[in-house]
């Protein structure tokens, strides 16, 4: 019960993240943008893309039934948004190759295995 109120919630908040992504790119003009307006699509971009990924892991886990803390969902949805935002900006400035993703990919793999761990020995 308590995920199925947690999903309503994320489903909630990306829809609303979504706007507030959509409103920033429809007003901020790249080419003549001020640091600022960069800095408020990148926060919008994250929060949104950790909203809608934390929905879909919440959305797995009670398909499947598992009984696992929300924050689990919530802490996996920040790392892999932050990958995808770190991917989008090594890509804008050209440095984006495979083993770039690779490093990120293994870099958050490591450091959820290192919460997991430390999560069983509590």
């Amino acid at each position: 019960m308590q995920n199925k109120r947690a999903l309503i919630g994320m489903a909630i908040t990306t829809v609303l993240f979504a706007g507030l992504l959509f409103a920033g790119l429809v007003r901020v003009d790249p080419r003549t943008a001020q640091w600022t307006g960069f800095v408020f699509v990148t926060i919008a971009m994250i929060l949104f893309l950790w909203a809608a990924i934390g929905a879909v892991l919440l959305a797995g886990r009670a398909i499947r039934k598992k009984d696992r803390a929300i924050a689990v969902s919530l802490r996996q949805s920040s790392f892999l948004s932050l990958v995808v935002v770190i991917a989008l900006y090594l890509s804008r400035f050209s440095l984006l190759t495979w083993w770039n993703v690779a490093i990120l990919i293994v870099l958050v793999v490591l450091i959820e295995v290192f919460f997991i761990g430390k999560e069983e020995a509590l």
